[in-house]
């Protein structure tokens, strides 16, 4: 459960209001795209997690790689979305 949830969206990539959330305690929880907008659901949980790490990583491929070496690592794949790709 929640306490507190935003949205973020923008016509690009929301990052400066995404990190201003992080900063504040607000996690991702969903994430959509269409071919002009990207919108980010962030969140704060009643319950503080344990591991708060977070990451978002805008590609124009899928990053199997990147992806593998976060497996090493123990991080985990929590949402995957497709929009447009932008140079």
């Amino acid at each position: 459960a929640f306490i507190f949830q935003v949205v973020e969206l923008d016509f690009l990539y929301p990052s400066e209001g995404v990190h201003k959330r992080w900063d504040s305690g607000y996690r991702i929880t969903a994430v959509a795209a269409t071919w002009d907008q990207t919108a980010l659901i962030l969140s704060v949980p009643r319950r503080k997690p344990t591991d708060e790490t977070q990451e978002t990583l805008r590609t124009s491929a899928f990053p199997s790689q990147h992806v593998k070496e976060k497996w090493s690592k123990n991080l985990y794949l929590a949402s995957v979305c497709y929009g447009r790709t932008v140079s």
